[in-house]
């Protein structure tokens, strides 16, 4: 019996917190506290990656704080089995313990280590996605609308451009950049109007996912409102400079040719009353947060 005395403290320690997390909401809800927003809040750039950034952090936690604490509890565990029970030492036994923490030990390393991986890639996105939704916000200054992180079937849109010149399905790629002496040749892509070729490689499902992010958005509208209309795709890269060799293609670009791309782009005219019929849509679409406070 005394050699379970380590798990048992800390199976004490986790019911205790949870005790004091229950009895914290308990006293929320007597005191009859809740959230003075009522309507929900529209989604933000990089809305999903966010959540997605915050479950990470929690696994994060949880892994760092084993990967600490089994070891530990190991050899609290064997050190028991030896004092409370009265065994002799022996090596073999030592051994054993050891090499379950190492396994222990191993094993949360490598989870801690891919999520720590997967935490810097959703960290970029996140942050490519903001650079692109806070420069097509100044959009809204010359009169469209704008929207960030469009939840479709089993996807997002990062963001949906509408005005009067038509209907645009804009997707941001991040993608970091190696190191070398030549910085502006390192942060250039080039585009044939069929795929990017990086420096490192060559891409072709970033304009092919552009293009159905569009056809999709195109097919809903059409559904909803009953009526045809067309969605344009423009691909975002975020610190990247794109070198065009070919005209043919969709639009692929740095974030501080946005303004530029949208003054000069080819009008498919919209009605202001189906501008009108179309943000209402993406609206209560894109309605979906509550708030948390």
């Amino acid at each position: 019996m005394h050699r379970y005395i380590p798990f048992l403290i800390m199976a004490a320690v986790v019911l205790i917190a949870i005790i004091a997390v229950e009895i914290f909401r308990y006293r929320i809800a007597r005191k009859g506290r809740r959230s003075p927003f009522t309507p929900q809040i529209v989604r933000s750039p990089g809305q999903s990656l966010l959540k997605r950034l915050d479950a990470l952090n929690g696994e994060i936690s949880i892994q760092a704080a084993a990967f600490v604490a089994l070891p530990i509890t190991i050899y609290a565990a064997h050190l028991s089995y030896l004092y409370f029970g009265k065994h002799p030492f022996h090596w073999t036994g030592a051994m054993a313990a050891g090499i379950v923490a190492i396994v222990f030990m191993g094993y949360t390393l490598f989870k801690l280590l891919g999520f720590l991986d997967e935490r810097r890639n959703v960290r970029l996105g996140c942050e490519g996605e903001m650079i692109v939704g806070q420069a097509l916000n100044m959009l809204m200054l010359k009169g469209y609308r704008v929207y960030h992180d469009f939840p479709a079937d089993t996807f997002t849109i990062d963001h949906i451009v509408v005005g009067e010149k038509g209907v645009f399905a804009v997707e941001t790629k991040t993608r970091s950049r190696r190191t070398t002496t030549d910085r502006r040749e390192d942060a250039t892509v080039e585009y044939d109007g069929r795929a990017l070729h990086f420096p490192k490689g060559t891409d072709i499902e970033m304009i092919d996912q552009a293009k159905r992010q569009s056809k999709w958005l195109a097919n809903w509208l059409h559904q909803a409102l009953g009526e045809e209309l067309t969605a344009r795709s423009i691909l975002v890269l975020p610190g990247w400079f794109v070198r065009r060799t070919a005209p043919k293609g969709i639009p692929v670009i740095n974030p501080k040719q946005l303004d530029s791309l949208f003054e000069y782009v080819q009008s498919r005219s919209l009605s202001p009353e189906m501008i009108t019929r179309i943000t209402h849509l993406l609206d209560q679409k894109c309605r979906d947060i509550e708030p948390q406070a």
